[in-house]
């Protein structure tokens, strides 16, 4: 995949998640970012309900950046939120997103975490149909096993993995990490 900077710009506070903020704060914030070198940029639908895809197509018209550009869809909000990793939902996400973001392709899609219910084969493969109609330069997998990534990966080549790898969890280490660099996954 694309090499980006060793740093990125996670956009969840966009939404608002972490206390009031506004779009001209955000689009300050992008331009610092930009300004510093960051050339990855991560969102997803769900943060503030396009609030984050929105003010990020925005910011994208108004400078024209040249960035790496990450989405994600796959949990349905709601009052019993649920995971739907199926072909057609995606889909339907990934065009939502992409109208928010001004933009006809983003370079990778990620499921925000694995529906149990629809074998990871099958997400790969509904992925790489994306890849191959020019929607999306790569899929990733997020919050996934070692062993989820090895069947995803043996369907289509998986581009990135997000896990939380933080002073509270070192889960990753226990396989993931090591299947990440066997497989060549970022």
């Amino acid at each position: 995949g694309p090499m980006v900077s060793a740093i990125g710009l996670g956009c969840l506070s966009f939404g608002g998640l972490f206390g009031p903020t506004t779009k001209a704060e955000s689009l300050i914030c992008l331009d610092a970012a930009l300004d510093h070198g960051i050339s990855f940029y991560d969102t997803a639908n769900i943060y503030g309900a396009g609030v984050s895809e929105s003010v990020l197509g925005e910011w994208l018209a108004l400078r024209k950046p040249k960035i790496t550009l990450a989405t994600k869809a796959g949990i349905v909000p709601g009052s019993t939120r649920r995971i739907d990793n199926s072909a057609s939902y995606l889909r339907a996400e990934l065009e939502a997103s992409l109208r928010r973001l001004g933009r006809d392709y983003v370079d990778l899609f990620y499921i925000h975490r694995h529906d149990q219910a629809i074998p990871i084969e099958d997400v790969a493969d509904s992925l790489g149909r994306l890849i191959d109609q020019g929607l999306i330069g790569g899929y990733g997998l997020s919050e996934v096993s070692p062993g989820t990534l090895r069947r995803a990966h043996a369907v289509r080549p998986c581009r990135a993995v997000q896990n939380e790898y933080s002073l509270w969890t070192r889960q990753p280490e226990l396989g993931l990490m090591q299947a990440c660099a066997e497989l060549g996954v970022a």
